[in-house]
């Protein structure tokens, strides 16, 4: 059985692309990045292919040939950061399946989301609903399978930051965290799409896939809490005018380029909770699904898991924190730069090099301080922060050697702020 699984290196993408191989079916995984899926899914064919860029039936027919089935795991959060919803939750797919229609693709799946509805709060909800209205009317044997809270044996997106919540110590601080949620395991969602692929389930098949029971937020993060070996702590529920704090916080971070789960749409999604109706698919599967107990007890925490979750919000911190430093550095030598240049002077140097050198150097320092910020600079950044950092020292050494001996430690402290950018640097490397 030949099988295309767009969104293949994502979180369910990936999980179905392990399940179709482990059938021994034939896999081409389908992204914006196909070398990011290759090195995560070695043993499917990759290819490249965008949805929100496909917006015409013709886009599709080379890589449908010979296709039994599509499995459409693709997605995004919201508008920007070179996402378009519309195009790849509705224009794309519609295409997609239009050219299925013609090329004699047998099945296809959609992986749509728990409320995904015409007149749902959220744009994403809203582009889903359209493309689950697309599929609907297509001629071909389709399902719709709409996961609640997707939980992983890899920390992703809302379940990493579960993580990190369940991580903190002593207190955590919650938004929505009454919200009633239903989780479901990611190897689940695979099992059940690899065989709606296969024709297992009728045409037409439309379904929820959830837990039965559902629990509050802040009872997922303690029940994460317990799976990951923590002693208890309590819940601190925060006011919803945070919550939107927050999620305009996450936009701008997100028009910065960094993944963030902080996002409006997280946020207005969370507060109505994510819930949906187990019934179908446990009658069509034969058994319930897995409880989110289960889910944890089939993958062990291990110190890994453990010390992700301990640091996941460091990285933010450490990134802010570099900023702050380089920028309050530069913008006061600035107003201080005579007496900056001073230092330079009282060593022989000349006054008009002293302040080239002080004027050059408060740029460098707001430069790097604001290009840490951005993801796409943010570790060029941090290697120039190690390297202006070393550059400071040394010129120090020669020109200002009795620095080393301040009481203020002046030149000493060098040392921690070449240590924090290689953290940020490391730390950078971590979310690709």
């Amino acid at each position: 059985m030949r099988v295309l699984v767009l969104g293949g290196y994502g979180l369910i993408g990936s999980a179905v692309v392990r399940e179709c191989l482990a059938r021994g079916w034939t896999v081409i995984g389908a992204g914006r990045n196909p070398v990011r899926g290759r090195a995560s899914q070695p043993g499917a064919n990759w290819i490249r292919l965008d949805l929100s860029r496909h917006g015409e039936s013709a886009d599709w027919e080379a890589a449908l040939t010979g296709l039994d089935a599509v499995i459409n795991c693709a997605g995004a959060l919201q508008d920007g950061g070179g996402d378009d919803l519309d195009a790849v939750h509705h224009t794309g797919v519609n295409a997609l399946l239009r050219a299925c229609e013609a090329n004699g693709v047998k099945h296809f799946v959609q992986i749509s989301a728990v409320g995904a509805e015409a007149d749902a709060v959220t744009a994403f909800m809203r582009t889903k609903a359209a493309g689950d209205a697309c599929v609907r009317a297509s001629a071909l044997n389709w399902s719709i399978l709409k996961p609640g809270l997707v939980i992983a044996p890899q920390a992703w997106g809302g379940t990493a930051l579960l993580r990190g919540l369940a991580g903190l110590p002593g207190i955590i601080p919650m938004m929505h965290s009454h919200a009633p949620v239903k989780t479901v395991s990611v190897t689940e969602v695979a099992i059940e799409a690899a065989e709606c692929a296969a024709g297992r389930r009728p045409a037409g098949f439309e379904a929820d896939l959830v837990e039965t029971e559902a629990k509050s937020l802040s009872g997922i993060v303690k029940a994460i809490r317990h799976w990951l070996g923590f002693p208890p702590a309590s819940i601190l529920s925060l006011p919803g005018w945070f919550a939107g704090l927050t999620g305009a916080g996450g936009d701008i971070a997100a028009w910065l380029g960094w993944a963030t789960p902080l996002r409006s749409t997280a946020m207005r999604t969370m507060a109505a909770g994510v819930t949906g109706d187990a019934a179908r698919w446990t009658a069509a599967r034969g058994a319930s699904p897995s409880t989110l107990d289960q889910t944890l007890a089939a993958t062990g925490a291990d110190t890994q898991a453990r010390r992700f979750a301990r640091t996941y919000f460091m990285h933010p911190l450490v990134i802010a924190g570099l900023s702050v430093f380089w920028l309050v550095s530069g913008v006061v030598a600035i107003f201080s730069r005579d007496a900056a240049a001073s230092i330079l002077t009282a060593r022989d140097v000349d006054a008009t090099v002293a302040m080239s050198l002080t004027i050059g150097g408060t740029a460098l320092d707001i430069a790097l301080g604001i290009a840490v910020l951005i993801r796409r600079t943010s570790s060029l950044a941090c290697l120039g922060m190690i390297g202006l950092t070393l550059a400071y020292a040394l010129a120090a050494s020669v020109v200002t050697p009795h620095l080393w001996a301040d009481p203020m430690g002046v030149l000493v402290k060098m040392l921690p702020v070449a240590l924090l950018a290689l953290v940020g640097l490391a730390l950078n490397g971590s979310d690709r």
